[in-house]
């Protein structure tokens, strides 16, 4: 069955997409931020900005949807503190507490990092009804190209190879942000940074897509410089799912989250439907 594709160019009136959940399918819905980023929904220290996805986050709300927005490793405060698996367990934490809160069904989305980890944690729990990826990016084969990027993995590597793996040190680094991307430090360590952009890497936006359990809704933002072109090539490689859905609206990088709320309550309707 071939892939639903839709081009968004406007909100649609969200009244008419946000039908009720059904008792018996309470849905939670785990929302993870970007690097170097805050909790969704919480505004930025420092900033006049309104808070990255805190529209989406009422409009879920107000339709009958859970949500939790956890801090993750990659965050500005905690500056990658542990490896991408332990990471990805503290998503379970996260379902954990929407199941406490009464969620009999759970999806699992994020914006840019979070958003390819959610990609990540779908290709190893068939037992959530989907992933929504809004934005993602941080995919180590393509910064793996950038010069600054390639020397920070070389540095890690004969770190690692010289049994320095758990020192902490600088390494080079490309984020996007409202303005485009732009070059940063991360701070952590050679076994921890390998594990989010080494070549074996478990955060390979293409492999991860093409082993998903479950189907996924990808919301791109034509502003994006992480997501330039028509769909994503590595949108193209999920399994045959009808939910398989992908989204352009009007957005840079860190609009796209917001700027997909419509969208991701038409989703959520279809999935529950079908569930």
């Amino acid at each position: 069955m071939k892939r639903f594709i839709v081009i968004v160019s406007a909100l649609t009136t969200l009244a008419l997409l946000a039908a009720p959940v059904r008792a018996e399918d309470k849905i939670g819905i785990v929302l993870m931020h970007g690097k170097q980023g805050a909790p969704l929904g919480s505004a930025p220290a420092g900033s006049n900005r309104p808070p990255i996805g805190g529209r989406l986050i009422g409009d879920l709300k107000s339709a009958g949807y859970l949500v939790e927005t956890p801090e993750m490793c990659w965050s500005r405060r905690r500056g990658l503190d542990h490896t991408l698996d332990q990471c990805l367990r503290e998503i379970d934490d996260a379902i954990e507490s929407l199941r406490l809160h009464g969620a009999t069904a759970i999806v699992v989305g994020g914006l840019s990092q979070g958003g390819n980890a959610a990609l990540a944690y779908g290709t190893m729990h068939s037992d959530i009804l989907g992933v929504i990826a809004y934005g993602p990016a941080d995919d180590p084969a393509t910064k793996a190209r950038l010069p600054a990027v390639a020397g920070a993995i070389a540095k890690a590597q004969d770190m690692m190879a010289h049994g320095r793996g758990d020192e902490t040190t600088s390494f080079d680094d490309v984020n996007t942000g409202p303005q485009g991307s732009f070059t940063m430090t991360l701070t952590t360590t050679p076994n921890i940074y390998l594990s989010f952009y080494g070549p074996d890497a478990m955060t390979n936006i293409a492999a991860n897509t093409a082993n998903l359990k479950v189907p996924v809704l990808w919301v791109a933002g034509d502003k994006d410089p992480t997501q330039r072109g028509g769909p994503s090539a590595a949108f193209n490689k999920a399994p045959p799912n009808p939910l398989n859905r992908y989204i352009k609206v009007s957005a840079n990088h860190v609009e796209t989250v917001d700027a997909g709320s419509a969208a991701t309550l038409a989703w959520l309707k279809d999935l529950a439907a079908r569930h």
